[in-house]
Order: structure tokens, then C-alpha cells, then sequence
């Protein structure tokens, strides 16, 4: 039990930020989208928990556990939208303009989703998760638990009141809305009856109901405006529908989306800003300012900054995966930097610098190819040149000659959308803002640093080779090497290097000839 109640609250954080990370995909903005107000989202927490537990079992086989997770997931998604539109009267979700839905509550769409996520997680994430939370100390989780539940809870119960608030609003808005028809209704009989001594009690019926009107439009007014948490409520749920008073909840709607459109020209802003960085447009006679356009300076520094991206990343990533510790990857022998981001980059720049108006799935698409084609190309000519491996990936799945697969694929099209859509706007204005002075020099300064610092990591590890074939040293060049790269060193820059020998080359004098008759 223990162990399940840290996997609801670590799946429900991870739901609630794919929710998120959807959701900014999908809007070009932030929309808080769990159910509760702090950074959950349940029924993902509930999912993994109830899947997991019944079909570990099951584990070993992959379409009973696709099957299963299909089912449960589903299940589950039925019950809780049903539930919370019986008790709190308003539908949360709709799927019924999606194909093969049950009653809106559930599609098939989804329900794939769940199946492979289900097997997914029974299979990979929840042993490793088992495995993090067996490191907290017993008293220390037990404590921390004991927290969650009560925020949790407190946050369950703040929402139900607002959920509340909610429909008693709806109501408000209902019943101010009929007596304002009334009124208007009452006025236009006054009106038709046309006798001059009704016309006189017209005026007087005018003059009070001029002033019933103002005081119910104040109210009216007052009304609308949702609180916070009505506003979030209804971001994060875009198809909420009222089954009683769904005139009022759309009224509520376009007052929020009031908000939503100053978001929107913010966002208008920032894709305006996007592309000027690319079109790299400049007013008539004004100064060309620090790489400018497509050159070597602005893509060096581009350069730069991927190798630092790539050592922090890594670094983060060493932290998270058993054994948990601190280790120092890079690429070179002096600085924090790995090459292969820096270069992949570049890259994914230079590959992707015309498809910036493009669709995000086109340069998540893309950007995968690229990455991955990238990786894959580092590897071998790192064992072409070297006789050295820095990653092997032949116990993962759908990888390629273990230098690539579709997973690290994926992150590589996560990292490319990102940084096509986002970053490299940002990145390319922030280096135009270099001074001239001081970039020029700056730049051929840390180049040839780079290009000092890449020979004599190429040669460190070159050597290195040597020595696993006993080669012994025979000048000075060699000895320099190995006084000041020696293996203890390099196995610190490069813990997972190893040596596995150059690939086999088929020379084309080696090749057996050609049968013309096929």
C-alpha cells in the first residue's frame, strides 16, 4: 500500500504535466489542466495504480497486457466522467464528435492510448518507480505521504466548493437572465397597450424599471466575472457542459475567453518575433548588427550553447538513473561540453531553418529523422575513427545497430520542436545583441579554443586506443599523451567509453564479382 500511494501522487504529477505540456503544444500557452488546483491530475494516478495491480501478472504477456490495459483504462475513464457529471451535474469532457465514443465519456482513440501506455508502464516505469521509492527512507516517505494526503485532500475540497460555487453562480445568471426578459417582456406589453392614461403609468413603470435594470445588470455583471477558480476550471476543461444551465456556463465561457484572447495576441507577439529571427528582416538603412542571418558566428554560438544544454541534460539525467550519482560527461578534455548536441544543433538548425511556419508535427517528424540519423552517424564514425563506442543501445527496442532508437528518436523530435518553435528565435536575438567589439574577437577567441581542445581530445582518446592495443609509445607526441591523457583520466571525462575495435569495412577490391547472369 505504501508503495502504491507514492506511485499515485508521482503518475498523477506526470499526468497532470503531459496534460500541461499538451495543452501548451496545443494552445501556445500555460492552462493548468488537472481537475484540482495544484499540480495533479488523479485519474492518471488512479490509472496506473489500478492497471498495474492487476495486470503485473500478466506481464509477460504483451497482448493479454495490452488488452487488459485497454479495457482498464477505459473502464475507468467511463466511470469517472460518468460519476462527476452525476454528482456535480456538468460533463467534464466530450469525445462525441471523436469516432467509435460511448456516450462521450470514452473513444477508441483513447483507449489505445491507455493500452499502450498501460503496458508500458507494467513492463518499464513502474519497476524503475518501485525502485526510487524503496531509496526514500521509510519514516521520511511515511511523513511526506502523510503531507500529500492532507494538501491533496484540502485541494479536493477546496475544488468541490468552487465546483459548487460554480453551479450557484450558473443559477444566479439564470435567474437574473429571466427577470431582465420579464422586465423587458412587461415593458413591451406597456408599450403596445397604447392608451394615453397607461402611457402616463408607462413612464412611471419606465423610471422603476430603469432603475431594477441598472441594479440587475450590476448584478448581472458581477456575477459573470468568475472567480480564479472558475476561470481555471473552465481553461482546463474547454468541452465542460452544464446539463442544466449551459447558456450561462457558455456566457461564463466568453468572459474567460476575454483572457484568452489577450493570451492569444501575446502569443501573436511571440510568433511575430519568431519570424523576423528567420526571415531576418531589417528596416531600410539600419546597421547589420552581430550575426546576422545564416553565418558562422551565429551558428558557433549556437554551437556553444548545445554543448552546455547537452552537459546539463546529461548531467541531470546521470542524477535520475540508478546508481544515482554524479558523473562527468563530456565530450572534450577541457569545459563542460558535449559535442554531439552542439553539432546536432547546428544540424537540426540548418535542416530545419525553412520549416519554421511549418505544422508541429511536420518538425517533430523531422527533427526525429534528423536526430536520430545524427546519432547514428557520430557513433560510427566514432568507431571508424577510434575503435570506441560512447553509447550502445542493442538492449533497447527498435534500435539501429545499437547506435539509435525510436525512444531517444522521440526526445530527439521533443528537443528539435522546441527549439525550432521557441528557442532558437530567442537564442538568435539574444546573440545580435552582442556588441561587435566584442563578439568578433570573442568568437575567433573561443574557436580556436574549441578547435585546440577537439585535437587533443581526438588524439587523448586516438592514443588511448593504442594502448588497449599495446602500442607502445615511440615519440614525443605519443608521451605527451600519455603523461597527461592517461586511461585513469579519460575514464573520468568518459565513463561509458568503450573500446570494441573499428568496424569491418568491405573494401571494394575485396568484393566478390558480379554474377552477370544474376
Amino acid at each position: 500500500m505504501y508503495t502504491y500511494v507514492w506511485c499515485f501522487f508521482i503518475f498523477a504529477f506526470l499526468g497532470w504535466c503531459s496534460e500541461v505540456a499538451f495543452a501548451a503544444v496545443r494552445d501556445r500557452h500555460f492552462v493548468n489542466r488537472g481537475f484540482l488546483n495544484g499540480p495533479l491530475c488523479p485519474i492518471y494516478g488512479f490509472g496506473v495504480v489500478l492497471i498495474d495491480f492487476i495486470m503485473r501478472p500478466f506481464g509477460g504477456n504483451l497482448a493479454a497486457l495490452l488488452v487488459g490495459s485497454m479495457v482498464l483504462g477505459s473502464a475507468l475513464e467511463w466511470f469517472a466522467g460518468f460519476v462527476l457529471e452525476k454528482v456535480f451535474r456538468q460533463k467534464w469532457w466530450d469525445y462525441s464528435n471523436q469516432p467509435h465514443n460511448l456516450n462521450g465519456y470514452i473513444c477508441l482513440k483513447f483507449s489505445i492510448v491507455w493500452a499502450i501506455a498501460g503496458a508500458m508502464v507494467v513492463r518499464f516505469v513502474m519497476p524503475l518507480t518501485r525502485y526510487f521509492v524503496s531509496l526514500i527512507p521509510r519514516t521520511v516517505g511515511v511523513v511526506v505521504l502523510l503531507v500529500l494526503l492532507g494538501l491533496a485532500l484540502a485541494d479536493f475540497t477546496v475544488t468541490v466548493v468552487a465546483i459548487i460555487g460554480l453551479n450557484r453562480k450558473l443559477k444566479n445568471l439564470e435567474y437574473v437572465s429571466s427577470k431582465i426578459r420579464a422586465g423587458s417582456d412587461k415593458l413591451g406589453e406597456g408599450i403596445s397597450a397604447g392608451a394615453i392614461a397607461v402611457k402616463e403609468k408607462q413612464k412611471e413603470f419606465e423610471k422603476e424599471w430603469q432603475k431594477e435594470a441598472a441594479r440587475l445588470k450590476e448584478k448581472y455583471e458581477q456575477t459573470l466575472h468568475a472567480n480564479k477558480l472558475h476561470k481555471r476550471l473552465l481553461k482546463a476543461f474547454p468541452d465542460l457542459k452544464s446539463l442544466k444551465h449551459n447558456e450561462q456556463l457558455e456566457l461564463l465561457r466568453q468572459n474567460v475567453d476575454v483572457f484568452r484572447r489577450r493570451s492569444g495576441e501575446l502569443i501573436r507577439k511571440h510568433n511575430e518575433a519568431a519570424v523576423a529571427a528567420y526571415e531576418q528582416r531589417l528596416p531600410e538603412g539600419a546597421e547589420k548588427p552581430f550575426a546576422y542571418g545564416m553565418c558562422y558566428s551565429k551558428l558557433f554560438w549556437i554551437f556553444m550553447i548545445g554543448n552546455l544544454v547537452g552537459f546539463v541534460l546529461e548531467t541531470l539525467y546521470a542524477l535520475a538513473m540508478p546508481p544515482h550519482k554524479f558523473e562527468l560527461r563530456v565530450s572534450v578534455v577541457f569545459g563542460p561540453f558535449i559535442l554531439i548536441y552542439g553539432f546536432g544543433a547546428i544540424a537540426i538548425t540548418l535542416f530545419l531553418y525553412k520549416m519554421y511556419n511549418q505544422k508541429d508535427v511536420l518538425i517533430f517528424l523531422a527533427s526525429m529523422v534528423i536526430g536520430g540519423g545524427f546519432e547514428y552517424l557520430c557513433s560510427f564514425l566514432q568507431q571508424v575513427m577510434f575503435g570506441t563506442v560512447s553509447w550502445e543501445y542493442s538492449d533497447s527496442a527498435l534500435n539501429i545497430g545499437g547506435r539509435t532508437n525510436l525512444m531517444y528518436s522521440f526526445f530527439w523530435g521533443i528537443l528539435g520542436l522546441i527549439w525550432v518553435k521557441d528557442l532558437y528565435p530567442i537564442l538568435s536575438r539574444t546573440i545580435q545583441r552582442i556588441p561587435k567589439k566584442v563578439g568578433r574577437p570573442l568568437t575567433i577567441a573561443v574557436s580556436l579554443f574549441m578547435v585546440a581542445d577537439m585535437a587533443l581530445s581526438a588524439g587523448a582518446v586516438y592514443r588511448q586506443s593504442e594502448r588497449v592495443n599495446n602500442v607502445p609509445a615511440s615519440n614525443v607526441v605519443q608521451e605527451f599523451f600519455d603523461e597527461y591523457f592517461p586511461d585513469e583520466f579519460l575514464k573520468i571525462i568518459y565513463p561509458h567509453m568503450q573500446y570494441v575495435g573499428k568496424p569491418e569495412i568491405v573494401k571494394p577490391e575485396n568484393l566478390p564479382p558480379l554474377d552477370p547472369m544474376g
